[in-house]
């Protein structure tokens, strides 16, 4: 850890001696006392980061296929190491995948997962996690929960639909197959945001303060915490729009700039609910950035932590249809994943911590393989990132710290 400004000196001299297990310890007692100033200490972000790395790493080194996929032509590389190269933007000093051990096992029986789907979420080919989150369920017995977001709609509108399944246990089991009725989770609740989800979330946190304590963790799972520049770009060329019209229509081909693997043909419930251009308009960059500002305050003081995770891609390592978004998010962010920079993934409260990122476009954060058919001749929609193992570490990694059980 670096000499910078922090209220754990201890924890940088734990470190340098090399005593990972007490700095584990140690890391996990300042955390359960006080998680929003641990969080949000420099010290504790960094090692929050070198941590959640190695046990990415570690649990995706577990994943043959991934390993074989990662070790390409080199059949003889470490699978860790394979998999850092493959999967993993260096940022990092050093291999914290050697030098730190592998977390211990632990059973979440009392944690509920709960997913804030994106844009359209509900009108991709496949849901969201479709295939992680019930080996996530198995291995932790935490419960996983999808929360009934309209996918198309306001963030404030979504933040009523996430609300009931933080306080209600309301929302789908992750196949999209089975609405699951209103009953109260068990206590510690994590809520991963991805892509419009996190401002969805955090719009609902912050008309909804009182929730805060059942809120263990904010995770942006390639979330739009800060907007989305192609929405700049999208939103003014949408109006308000009898949905008929649009979906078959100008409208629906100005959509598919932003998502262009929807299949509109899948609306089959809340049609009336259909608020487009509010949707889109909430991503803009200028209205995220006025509403963290004016809730920056609040949310520092509620001391939830927020944590991000991003994804980084080349233009060619994209769908050729995304390519141009790339190179267009390029010129404000080196660093993208065809849809937000990685800034923009980030809260900027005082308890955030940004854990890494991923070699993996926004799709691949969160998609299994699309059908071959729906590919539109791209070979780059196979999705190979091990999703359960870098969500898996981000669970061990709150248990590991003691905000969930």
């Amino acid at each position: 850890m670096s000499a910078v400004a922090t209220a754990y000196p201890e924890l940088a001299a734990l470190e340098a001696s090399g005593d990972v297990p007490e700095l584990i310890a140690q890391v996990r007692a300042a955390v359960v006392a006080e998680p929003a100033r641990a969080v949000g200490d420099a010290v504790v972000n960094s090692w929050l980061s070198r941590r959640w790395t190695a046990l990415a790493i570690q649990r995706a080194a577990l994943d043959d296929a991934a390993v074989e996929l990662a070790r390409g032509r080199d059949a003889q590389l470490d699978p860790h190491e394979a998999i850092a190269r493959r999967f993993v933007l260096p940022v990092l000093g050093g291999a914290p995948w050697r030098e730190l051990p592998p977390a211990d096992r632990q059973t979440l029986s009392s944690t509920t997962l709960v997913l804030c789907p994106g844009l359209l979420g509900a009108l991709m080919p496949m849901s969201a996690f479709a295939s992680t989150a019930p080996l996530l369920e198995s291995e932790f017995g935490v419960r996983v929960l999808v929360a009934d977001c309209h996918p198309a709609a306001s963030c404030e509108a979504n933040a009523r639909d996430i609300l009931r399944a933080v306080t209600r246990g309301e929302g789908f089991a992750v196949d999209g197959s089975e609405l699951r009725p209103g009953a109260v989770p068990p206590g510690d609740i994590v809520l991963v945001g991805y892509s419009k989800g996190m401002p969805d979330a955090l719009t609902m946190l912050a008309e909804h303060p009182e929730v805060a304590p059942r809120i263990k963790a904010i995770v942006s799972w390639a979330g739009a915490a800060g907007g989305s520049y192609l929405a700049d770009a999208t939103a003014p060329l949408l109006g308000d729009v009898d949905v008929d019209a649009f979906l078959h229509g100008t409208g629906g081909r100005v959509l598919r700039r932003l998502v262009p693997a929807a299949e509109f043909a899948r609306i089959t419930r809340r049609e009336d609910e259909f608020d487009i251009s509010g949707a889109v308009g909430d991503l803009r960059t200028g209205v995220r950035r006025e509403f963290l500002d004016q809730h920056r305050g609040l949310f520092d003081d509620l001391g939830v932590p927020f944590l991000s995770v991003a994804g980084a891609v080349r233009a060619r390592d994209v769908p050729y249809f995304q390519a141009l978004s790339v190179l267009r998010l390029a010129r404000r962010e080196r660093v993208n994943d065809m849809q937000l920079t990685q800034s923009q993934t980030r809260v900027p409260a005082a308890a955030s911590a940004h854990l890494g990122t991923l070699r993996a476009d926004h799709w691949d954060m969160a998609y299994d393989a699309f059908p071959r058919q729906l590919r539109l001749g791209s070979r780059h929609l196979s999705h190979p990132l091990p999703r359960t193992a870098v969500l898996g570490a981000t669970l061990a990694l709150l248990a590991e710290v003691g905000l969930i059980q």
